[in-house]
Parts: structure tokens; sequence; C-alpha cells
């Protein structure tokens, strides 16, 4: 049985079912606080089961493989990079030389989406994890004021619910 997500937003959950496609918001506030995975199954009225695991992260995320570049701070030496995932609030990155970098450090990514159009994304990172080769970053700007801002951020969200 495949496993899919469903988002947590203000306590409730919607799930959509992958058989007839009926989506039914669910109270999850019971799971809110705990602090490891939630996987639960819902039988939608057409009669099918599926299973659902809760994610709590704000924004979904995308499995990629696209490769990049980034500069340290305000550095003007390229280094090699790869997205290994996107969502909207920040990437997760694979680099040469993780050993270099900490938590805090703030990168600027370049790097072409995989879609047709090869949307350019510029934008600085702040490291938020290191674990070898991998990190967890966060994208310091995301004003919706800003209209470059709001530019990446409606790119990157329409790339990332495409599938």
């Amino acid at each position: 049985m495949t496993v899919r997500k469903a988002f947590i937003k203000n306590d409730k959950a919607t799930f959509v079912c992958p058989n007839c496609g009926e989506a039914k918001a669910a109270d999850v506030s019971k799971f809110k606080d705990l602090k490891r995975a939630i996987r639960v199954k819902r039988r939608c009225a057409c009669g099918y089961t599926s299973s659902f695991l809760l994610e709590r992260r704000q924004f979904f995320r995308k499995d990629v493989n696209i490769p990049g570049t980034f500069r340290l701070g305000k550095g003007t030496v390229q280094h090699k990079m790869a997205v290994r995932d996107l969502s909207r609030s920040g990437v997760k990155l694979e680099v040469e030389n993780g050993e270099l970098l900490r938590v805090g450090d703030h990168l600027f990514l370049e790097f072409h989406l995989d879609n047709k159009q090869k949307t350019l994304i510029q934008k600085e990172v702040i490291v938020k994890s290191i674990s070898g080769k991998e990190l967890g970053t966060e994208f310091t700007s995301r004003d919706p004021n800003n209209p470059i801002d709001k530019a990446y951020d409606l790119a990157i969200g329409f790339y990332t619910f495409i599938r």
C-alpha cells in the first residue's frame, strides 16, 4: 500500500482518496505534539482504504536532483552542489565540501529548475543542519511584498506541485 502525505494546518489535515479523488478534512490535533512520524489509515466513502503520513511541514517538499552552484557569504568562489529536495521555504543540498560549512552560514544559491522554462533560481539561504555532505537550508527572505521574493515563491510553489 502506497503511503501518501496529508499536511497539517490549523490542527486539521486534508486526506485525498487516491481512488476517487474525494477530499475530506479531519481534526488531527491529538497528534500535533507527538515528536514521531504519524501514519494513519483512512477509509473513504467509496470504500477504498489508504495510508497517510501526517506532515507537519508548512510546505510540500519535492525530491529532485538539480545541479547548481553556491557561494559562501559574500565570497566570490563558486562551489558545486546538487539540490536534493525543494520547497517554498528551503532546500536540501548535497555538497562536496560540507566540512567547510557551519550551521548559521549564509549561502547564495544558483540553479535552474528542470521544468520546461528552465527557471533560474537565485536565492540566499541559511544553513540549518549538516549531516555529512547534506545540508538542510532555509530561504532567508520570503517577503510577499518584495516582487523578486514573490516571483521565486510562485515559481517554486508551482514547480513543487507538478509531479
